[in-house]
């Protein structure tokens, strides 16, 4: 079943369908709700609610509606509620490391503070756009800016995250670029 096929049948109160859409985004709305308000307890909040309102509202979608960017915009607006409403908290690092690879836990906890060194809005461009796969058109209609802007951030964040990874700590990083799509 295709994701549009999947939204149809949830919008026409199908549960199982429902579940192919959660294996699809999970991941997505996860990661941009927990860079909003690193917290993971929040985060996981944030998911579970995100595909409550999907559950409830697909019906009400107009057609032609992308999934994914409408989804991601759920997502990113109950995030921002939890976090006005004071769900945000430090940064725990809950990661159950059993089993797995030192130099792979190492990186990750790089990746995680690099990202969260990033602004904001660059942090959710980047998630949208490597993690969500969203086009700097669509993230521009879920940011309400335009697709020019979200391009520029988006190198610009890249350029500062390949800096502080790869050691360079001065804040514009000069560090090449990983390919884009």
């Amino acid at each position: 079943m295709s994701i549009d096929e999947a939204f149809e049948a949830v919008a026409r109160g199908n549960a199982e369908a429902l579940k192919v859409l959660y294996e699809q985004f999970r991941y997505i709305v996860y990661s941009l709700a927990f860079s909003i308000l690193k917290d993971k307890q929040a985060a996981e909040d944030v998911l579970q609610d995100t595909f409550v309102r999907v559950y409830e509202h697909a019906g009400a979608c107009r057609p032609g509606t992308n999934p994914k960017a409408w989804i991601v915009s759920i997502a990113r607006n109950l995030a921002y509620d939890a976090y006005r409403r004071g769900k945000k908290t430090t940064v725990r690092d809950d990661t159950d490391c059993h089993g797995t690879p030192e130099s792979s836990i190492v990186q990750r906890l790089e990746l995680t503070e690099a990202l969260l060194r990033l602004g904001d809005m660059e942090r959710q461009i980047v998630v949208m756009h490597l993690l969500a796969g969203l086009k700097h058109r669509e993230i521009g209609e879920v940011l309400g800016i335009p697709a020019g802007t979200v391009r520029w951030k988006y190198r610009k964040s890249l350029s500062r995250l390949a800096g502080w990874i790869g050691g360079d700590d001065r804040e514009t990083g000069t560090a090449s670029l990983p390919a884009q799509r």
